[in-house]
């Protein structure tokens, strides 16, 4: 994984979570199973639903905070007169762990209505109409269908604004067989009717509301990838997807890459996204940026693409080789789960270094004793990988998610030209809620070899952007470097690595 040029980001931009532009995906709960839940209500002091900024407010994510009785305040609130609810998310500012519960994604919420899941059928989004911002539902496959509202900020301001639910919606805790689960519902127990208002594009349509419901609003148009010269003046016509909004075939994945044109265009590339890498598609090399499984994420990123004058492409792509969601072992209660991530295998080998090291050989074997360390300490540990598969980054994500995971450790090593053999060192990567978790490590890992000190820092990987946990990655030193390299090929150094990160979280955990 290349490094001079990352991405960085302030703070608070750490708490958007999501990877398509204005658009948060609904829990993959399928309605034939929707029976088999209840709800019960979260007092309304105890949670909030948040339009959360992205990109200076350019656009806005959808995030729940719920606070946990008797403990430490996870937000505060200012009311701007006869406007909007301004949120100060204090979680940012401590280890939110125990106190605070934070959804980003749609593993946290989905929509319910009159006792009916609608996770499957429909995501939430968030728009602008005039000086407000709206939070609606849109059905994930048929367009025509009627967008329902949920609830608004009444007025913009900077930073990050309280939704004001609309009348008969309220957020609650999703239960099966009696107890209380983590995910949470956006919910309304009365039926929708449909009436006709005003859409953001001007025309006149349905929108669904529920009783007592404002009827108008803005609905976004469906999304499109923006048509530039510099996207498409190197890029020969290969198959393309179905357009944007448009239903998408079962198994059906949107792959976005960049045509390399030359030994500049992987930099170029990892500027906007640093997790791209080299391989081959229809025999032609490209920088691969991302595999999903849903249109409006693989839109976003091609359009930060473009803005940077790449000429990105969106192809058609078969479902990873490893299904997104893989199989988890049980957790046993009440232990410390840790979930760590060995990066790149299979078809991607990583990045590529001095006498042909792979990335991915050097990520796998860390992750082995990292994982024998932990489990003689006492904790469970959860690997997203264990053999040389390909996983996808959503993947990756989910696993942790939906496992419950308290930590997130992603395992990589980096890599410059061929021609810096003198960049070496150790770099470690947070965006949130990790920071004390990456000093921890980091410090560990120094204390534990002679590597170069290269700092800690923040990055919007994805797996860091796309975990609800405490998430940390760990590049343990350049393939390409002449130190590291030989350190990588002597056993006994690699081990000193990977005890290091494992004394570091242990140390995290105070144990």
């Amino acid at each position: 994984m290349a490094t001079l040029s990352r991405s960085l980001s302030r703070p608070l931009t750490a708490l958007a979570a999501t990877a398509a532009a204005m658009v948060t995906s609904l829990a993959l709960v399928p309605e034939a199973l929707a029976q088999q839940f209840d709800q019960q209500p979260i007092p309304p002091d105890r949670v909030v639903a948040i339009a959360s900024p992205v990109r200076d407010g350019a656009f806005h994510n959808l995030m729940i905070l719920e606070q946990v009785p008797n403990q430490r305040q996870c937000w505060q609130e200012q009311q701007q007169g006869d406007g909007p609810v301004v949120v100060d998310p204090l979680l940012v500012n401590f280890d939110f762990t125990g106190a605070c519960k934070r959804k980003t994604d749609s593993n946290g919420y989905s929509v319910r209505v009159n006792g009916a899941d609608l996770g499957v059928q429909y995501r939430l989004e968030i728009s602008t109409r005039q000086n407000d911002l709206v939070l609606f539902a849109r059905h994930s496959r048929d367009r025509s269908q009627p967008p329902i509202e949920i609830g608004r900020t009444h007025g913009r301001a900077d930073g990050f604004l309280r939704f004001r639910l609309n009348p008969g919606w309220q957020l609650a805790r999703r239960i099966y067989n009696g107890q209380p689960l983590g995910h949470i519902y956006l919910s309304h127990d009365g039926p929708m009717n449909v009436a006709t208002a005003t859409r953001g594009d001007g025309e006149s349509g349905p929108v669904a509301s529920a009783p007592g419901l404002s009827a108008t609003m803005t609905a976004p148009p469906p999304s499109s990838p923006p048509s530039s010269p510099s996207a498409t003046a190197q890029t020969p016509v290969l198959q393309t997807p179905p357009p944007s909004g448009g239903a998408a075939n079962a198994g059906n994945h949107f792959r976005v890459v960049v045509p390399i044109a030359g030994p500049a265009t992987l930099p170029q590339v990892r500027n906007i996204e640093p997790s791209a890498f080299r391989t081959t598609v229809d025999g032609q090399a490209v920088v691969q940026v991302g595999l999903f499984s849903e249109r409006q994420r693989a839109d976003e990123v091609h359009r930060r693409l473009v803005n940077a004058n790449l000429p990105a492409q969106i192809l058609s792509a078969a479902a990873p080789a490893v299904a997104a969601t893989p199989t988890l072992p049980p957790v046993p209660r009440g232990s410390t789960t840790v979930m760590i991530d060995p990066g790149h295998g299979g078809r991607d080998p990583g990045a590529i270094g001095i006498g042909g090291l792979r990335e991915k050989d050097i990520n796998t074997t860390i992750s082995n004793r990292l994982r024998q360390q932990l489990q003689a300490a006492g904790l469970t540990v959860l690997m997203t990988r264990d053999s040389d598969v390909y996983v996808s980054l959503e993947g990756r994500t989910q696993m942790a998610n939906r496992a419950g995971a308290d930590l997130f450790v992603s395992i990589h090593a980096n890599a410059i030209s061929m021609s810096r053999p003198e960049v070496n060192g150790l770099e470690t990567y947070y965006l949130s809620s990790g920071e004390r978790l990456a000093r921890s490590i980091h410090s560990s890992v120094l204390r534990n070899t002679d590597m170069r000190d290269r700092g800690v820092r923040q990055a919007r990987f994805y797996v860091l952007r796309h975990t609800t946990m405490p998430a940390v990655l760990v590049e343990t030193g350049f393939v390409t470097g002449a130190e590291d390299a030989a350190r990588f090929r002597d056993p006994a150094a690699v081990n000193r690595i990977a005890d290091g990160i494992a004394r570091g979280i242990l140390d995290y955990l105070g144990r």
